[in-house]
């Protein structure tokens, strides 16, 4: 990848971030309607993102960014997005007092906290992340004019933390 500046890294955080949240906001609205049949809000924020995947995007991204085979990439993201999704549910339980997700009658589910089918589709979300996803994002901050990316980085940061302190403070 192109060596960016403070500012475009920052700015290529939040819209990885925010590229995340959005696609497992996507992925979650989907698995409901095709299970289902109806549309609910998967996302505790009013707006249309699942801040969990951009932090797990990101996190996996940060610990596996030196794996360089996309099959080996992809096995470690199923290991520790499964790890990682088993923890946050205890997590989110204990803070926000409420179940966020189960897998309930899922193919080989653990306590209903992780299924095999949602931890092979999170490694293979982590692939497209890393290796689709960040190198575009990254030459779109790299070519784009630093300080406006910038200053659209942070009223988006700005939006999000608004969002998540009027939900929180909600509880």
């Amino acid at each position: 990848m192109q060596e960016l500046n403070k500012r475009q890294r920052f700015s290529l955080l939040i819209w990885g971030f925010i590229t995340a949240a959005f696609g497992g906001w996507l992925y979650e609205e989907l698995c409901v309607y095709i299970l289902y049949h109806k549309i609910y809000n998967r996302g505790m924020l009013h707006l249309t993102i699942c801040p969990i995947y951009g932090f797990g995007a990101w996190g996996l991204y940060l610990l596996l960014r030196k794996v360089r085979s996309s099959g080996l990439y992809f096995a470690l993201s199923v290991l520790t997005a499964s790890v990682f999704e088993y923890g946050c549910s205890y997590l989110l339980e204990f803070l926000f007092h409420r179940t966020y997700w189960t897998y309930e009658g899922w193919f080989l589910s653990i306590q209903n906290r992780i299924s095999l089918v949602s931890s092979l589709i999170f490694g293979l979300l982590a692939v497209i992340f890393a290796k689709l996803i960040l190198p575009l994002l990254t030459k779109a901050v790299g070519t784009g004019k630093s300080t406006v990316w910038f200053i659209v980085s942070l009223l988006a940061l700005a939006v999000i933390v608004g969002d998540f302190v009027l939900v929180v403070s909600g509880y």
